[in-house]
């Protein structure tokens, strides 16, 4: 979309605001432009981005309140300054409060363990497309893909039931 400007000396450059639904940018010829973008990326995460996304929000939540805490945070520059500024992965920290984060950040990973917790979300994805098939406004892409589950889960069953009677 072309957007005109009263005055050719302004030219916006990026996004208005947090809300806006697409950015401004210059075209080939110097025109300012406007391009809608999607805003979801940020949801299409593999398990391991959304484990370490979990661990920076867990961490961030735990920091603020020790951070807002006069005493909890000269006793949090004391330990960045007893531990060499050096955090986890051996890691030098300009500031006490990025290693305070990266600290939590390892806690909370050793407290979840990977394989622990992406056992964890893949019940979950199972439990919620079950109920999805169970409601009564399940979508076609939904019912198929149950199908599909099935339909291979039964191939694995007589593939075993054959193999038992070969034997």
């Amino acid at each position: 979309m072309k957007v005109t400007n009263e005055t050719s000396i302004i030219v916006k450059h990026g996004k208005d605001g947090k809300h806006s639904r697409g950015y401004y940018y210059e075209g080939p010829q110097g025109q300012q432009l406007f391009r809608t973008r999607r805003e979801d990326y940020q949801k299409n995460q593999s398990p391991k981005q959304k484990w370490n996304s979990l661990s920076f929000a867990a961490a961030q939540k735990q920091l603020t309140p020790l951070w807002n805490n006069e005493q909890q945070a000269a006793l949090i520059v004391q330990e960045w300054k007893d531990a060499m500024r050096i955090g986890p992965n051996n890691r030098s920290y300009p500031t006490a409060k990025g290693w305070k984060l990266a600290m939590l950040q390892k806690q909370w990973k050793l407290d979840n363990p990977f394989e622990a917790w992406y056992e964890q979300y893949l019940a979950e994805i199972s439990q919620k497309a079950a109920e999805k098939t169970a409601s009564e406004d399940t979508s076609d892409y939904m019912l198929r893909h149950q199908a599909e589950i099935l339909e291979a889960q039964a191939a694995a069953l007589r593939a075993q039931l054959k193999a038992r009677h070969q034997q």
